[in-house]
């Protein structure tokens, strides 16, 4: 199974992608572009997120529509995302 971005969704194809925990070592969970140094890049709802990313469909192959449609369906299973869905039910 191919390792993604639990925040992202982004295929991470060597430890060059992975992000950095506070002491520096490798993050497996997260790419470099959603977490440095034990902190989300952009701290954010899973909606502004989405929002976000949907602008760059044209990068994975698909329409921005495409891309949020995709965002949509994939990023409450991520476990970034997961907590935040738990915490809407509070």
């Amino acid at each position: 199974m191919e390792k993604i971005c639990q925040s992202c969704g982004m295929p991470i194809t060597n430890d060059e992608l992975l992000g950095t925990n506070k002491d520096g070592s490798l993050n497996n969970d997260y790419c470099k572009y959603c977490f440095v140094d034990g902190e989300f890049v952009d701290k954010v709802s899973m909606n502004e997120y989405i929002k976000m990313c949907s602008q760059y469909g044209e990068q994975a192959g698909m329409t921005n529509d495409e891309m949020k449609d995709f965002c949509t369906k994939l990023f409450p299973t991520l476990k970034r995302w997961k907590k935040e869905n738990k915490n809407d039910g509070l």
